[in-house]
């Protein structure tokens, strides 16, 4: 799994772009860079592409493991909103099982086909 930071745009504070097979080492990793990274804090507006992502390797057992880092972090460092783009069936599902398993509406997440959907709802959260 490759990953890459964009700090700054508009309206996103921060892109998160995903690409390759995932898999909950590199889930891991990237989770610490990211709140290593001195930009990088509370109430952002985050757009996390995952057009280029490869859901069907994760088992449930490591998918629950990346969940609960995830959710760590959300824990430390919450985000205003994050709208992630997810235009495969297989991601877009994964993308929504994520979003409900971290609280749902509740997380501030949303999950788009497009990335124009995604930054729409974004402007609209600032």
């Amino acid at each position: 799994m490759k990953y890459s930071l964009e700090f700054g745009g508009d309206p996103q504070d921060l892109t998160m772009t995903l690409t390759g097979a995932v898999d909950a080492a590199g889930i891991r990793a990237f989770v610490e860079e990211l709140i290593a990274h001195p930009e990088y804090r509370a109430e952002m507006l985050i757009l996390a592409d995952l057009s280029g992502l490869n859901t069907s390797t994760i088992t449930e057992e490591q998918y629950e493991s990346v969940s609960d880092v995830i959710a760590g972090r959300d824990h430390r460092y919450p985000a205003k909103a994050i709208a992630i783009v997810a235009p495969g069936a297989r991601t877009f599902s994964d993308a929504m099982r994520h979003r409900a398993y971290v609280g749902g509406s509740k997380s501030q997440r949303e999950v788009f086909r497009t990335r124009e959907d995604a930054s729409a709802w974004l402007e609209q959260m600032r």
